[in-house]
């Protein structure tokens, strides 16, 4: 479904973000991208989108590469979700959904009927009828961040890639919108990629995990990525990782203890780690 072939990106060639990073990604999969501030994470969203230039490689979408997709085709098969801020713009939600389906209106035109329905029907599934008519300058985060995910899944994509889509909620909005992502995929058959800065996130949703540091990555399956040796590596703090059951299911978290200072800089593959003593 997504491949990325030895992509490389940098602004500076004194600071290279990522250097040669590879893996592939199947159909009906999440992924979850990880990593301190500063390491690429949304640079790497932006380039998945094309909106930046790979210094190296190639990223290819269900067997084609993002640079020789035609626009029309490329927005039709991915959608991407920002980070839900407030709006300047009074947009009803109906009008903001709408907005999606832009790849399939075409410039200059009104929606068409199919085009309504469809809107319709993303608002029905993901319970956002009641807001149909309201501004989007009046919305809660929460709510405001499902009609962005609306908006994105109403033309039907294939891929769908999230910014941090959790971000700036209360814990409530949080777990409604990772419970929104696991039932989407699994009902539309969707692809997703997102960044999140929450370790434990990742555990409940991700099927792979892509850990990015300084000069070096790690991709695999969730479980074998966050670990407490990793954790301490990639973010030079100490952690448990910690199981519990809740009413529906298990429960897998990070649970940070004490910050790690190293003798050499993290970046450096072989670290030496000792506990902040206060």
């Amino acid at each position: 479904m997504v491949e990325l072939d030895k992509i490389s990106f940098y602004y500076d060639s004194h600071k290279v973000l990522f250097k040669e990073l590879s893996f592939k990604l199947g159909k009906n999969k999440t992924l979850a991208i990880l990593g301190p501030n500063g390491v690429g994470k949304t640079t790497l969203l932006r380039c998945l989108m094309r909106f930046l230039k790979l210094k190296t490689g190639s990223i290819s979408i269900n067997g084609m590469d993002n640079r020789n997709m035609a626009d029309s085709l490329f927005w039709r098969t991915v959608s991407y979700v920002p980070q839900a801020k407030h709006m300047v713009f009074g947009y009803s939600v109906l009008s903001m959904i709408l907005m999606g389906r832009c790849p399939y209106i075409g410039i200059g035109r009104l929606p068409q009927k199919e085009d309504l329905h469809a809107a319709e029907e993303v608002m029905t599934r993901l319970g956002l009828g009641y807001l149909r008519n309201r501004s989007c300058t009046n919305l809660s985060g929460g709510e405001l961040q499902m009609t962005l995910i609306a908006r994105a899944l109403v033309k039907k994509p294939s891929l769908l890639i999230m910014d941090e889509p959790e971000s700036n909620l209360d814990m409530k909005n949080q777990l409604k919108i990772l419970d929104s992502i696991q039932s989407l995929r699994d009902e539309q058959n969707l692809t997703i990629i997102l960044n999140t800065h929450f370790p434990t996130h990742a555990m409940r949703i991700a099927d792979k995990v892509l850990l990015l540091g300084n000069d070096r990555y790690l991709y695999d399956d969730t479980a074998r990525v966050i670990t407490e040796k990793n954790i301490m590596e990639y973010f030079g703090v100490f952690s448990e990782i910690v199981e519990m059951e809740s009413v529906y299911r298990t429960i897998h978290a990070v649970v940070p203890t004490e910050i790690a200072v190293s003798k050499e800089p993290i970046a450096t593959k072989e670290c030496v780690y000792e506990k902040v003593v206060s």
